[in-house]
């Protein structure tokens, strides 16, 4: 991050769409500046590079009733990404932000400078002085409100140039809009008593509540837990060739004010076999800005039939809804399930890592729909419990004891949060030892005990 500053990063609606969508890659909106150079021993100079920077700024019209309310948080996002001969990175000196507000005059007003970052107006001009970058930063330079009587339309260009000591120039151009398209998404109510290994078929619906039409096309973005995707449609990429678990979806636009649509087909998720809870989750997004999500490349395998459409719908209802941030950029839904083994306890297997003759401590693994309790551990041969004394640990760390009858048995604790430990010591090497875990459940409510245990082994490192 910045050296000074760049810790302190600004906007929680995007944190939390960082923390809901995962891993940060480079995708729409980059604006690249320079390749960096080939390998770790090859140096290259000091290079920045702006992320995910938006290409359409959409400003939603004034309203009396809520005279503060503003766009979603435009952020500007830089990267260092030159590296010494011996692979360390290259500080980015005396970076500087010049943003021309030159469009808003008129339309839209800043009633927020980040000081924290160095930013000041001077007219139409902004400069955010961020110091030194070291790895990178990430802020929003202002806040905005429309003003009153602004029409709705294009309003020009927002043009950004980012300058240094010591790297090349970047520029990019984000194009006002006054209006704006709020993205909603239909909901879909949960299903109960799934058949594990059944298909579960999902029909994505978006539309268009705001004011302002969006003429690019979009992005569905879908990812599955405790289900996998067939692989349907020539315009989807999937991240696997065999079982993916996320789908990238290109439709077409435009998507006017007022409009919705849902995809002419659906789109099938096989539920896991050992599944109790899943769901499958989508996105909609502007394909010209699909914000920080991680997509999937163009290399990514693609469908295995003809292409995924849309047709028209009503889209008025309550079922479809937007975001709580990101209202013109993005919509999200899902589809939550249970299944018929939601009383099913499963023990999940582990292994004791280590050398001979090293104490080695494992974080032992609750069972799945375990609601708590005492697990059994039946030790591999070769494999002996190093006790811990009561108050020689943190209270909230749990670890495994030996049982009272005796034989070698150890008890553990069955703990939700996953805190519970086995320090054990591996006193020889047994080729083929295997132990056990196990957990206790009502035969009458849990049909299925094979599952109730499962296997605990030995790796011998070195």
């Amino acid at each position: 991050m910045a050296s000074t500053r760049g810790q302190r990063l600004v906007g929680a609606g995007a944190a939390a769409l960082l923390l809901a969508l995962g891993t940060v890659v480079a995708v729409g909106g980059t604006t690249p500046v320079a390749a960096v150079g080939g390998g770790a021993q090859q140096a290259t100079s000091a290079q920045l590079q702006a992320e995910h920077m938006m290409n359409t700024y959409y400003i939603p019209k004034y309203q009396a009733s809520a005279p503060d309310a503003g766009p979603t948080e435009y952020q500007v996002s830089l990267k260092a990404t030159g590296h010494s001969a011996d692979g360390e990175p290259l500080t980015v000196k005396n970076v500087k932000v010049n943003i021309d507000l030159a469009a808003f005059k008129g339309k839209v007003r800043v009633v927020w400078e980040n000081t924290g970052y160095g930013c000041k107006r001077s007219g139409s001009l902004m400069t955010c002085a961020l110091g030194d970058i070291d790895s990178g930063a990430l802020f929003t330079p202002f806040r905005l409100t429309p003003e009153p009587g602004a029409t709705l339309g294009p309003a020009g260009d927002m043009n950004i140039t980012v300058t240094s000591a010591n790297a090349p120039t970047i520029r990019h151009t984000t194009h006002i809009v006054m209006g704006a398209p709020v993205l909603t998404a239909r909901q879909n109510q949960p299903l109960a008593g799934v058949e594990p290994g059944s298909a579960l078929r999902l029909t994505p619906a978006f539309g268009n509540k705001g004011d302002t039409a969006i003429d690019d096309s979009f992005f569905v973005l879908l990812s599955t837990e405790e289900a996998t995707l067939r692989r349907q449609y020539s315009n989807c990429r999937y991240d696997k060739a065999v079982s993916p678990t996320k789908a990238l979806c290109e439709l077409p636009g435009p998507l006017p004010a007022g409009a919705a649509y849902e995809t002419d087909g659906s789109l099938t998720a096989v539920v896991d076999k050992t599944a109790m809870y899943g769901k499958v989750f989508y996105s909609v997004l502007r394909a010209h800005d699909p914000l920080n999500n991680t997509l999937l490349p163009a290399s990514a395998p693609r469908g295995t039939g003809g292409p995924l459409g849309l047709r028209p719908v009503d889209g008025s209802g309550d079922d479809f809804i937007s975001s709580p941030s990101w209202k013109a950029e993005m919509s999200s839904s899902n589809l939550t399930f249970s299944t018929n083994q939601i009383n099913d306890v499963q023990a999940i297997g582990f292994a004791i890592k280590g050398k001979v003759g090293q104490v080695v401590e494992t974080q032992v693994p609750s069972p799945r729909n375990y609601d708590g309790g005492v697990l059994r551990l039946q030790l591999p041969e070769g494999v002996s419990l190093v006790p811990v004394k009561l108050g020689d640990h943190p209270s909230e760390i749990s670890y495994c004891w030996y049982a009272e009858q005796g034989n070698g048995l150890v008890h553990c604790a069955g703990r939700l949060d996953g805190s519970s430990w086995l320090r054990a010591r591996i006193d020889k090497r047994v080729e083929g030892a295997q132990g056990s875990i196990s957990a206790t459940s009502d035969p009458e409510i849990d049909p299925n005990q094979e599952n109730n245990t499962a296997p605990v082994k030995v790796e011998y490192l070195g």
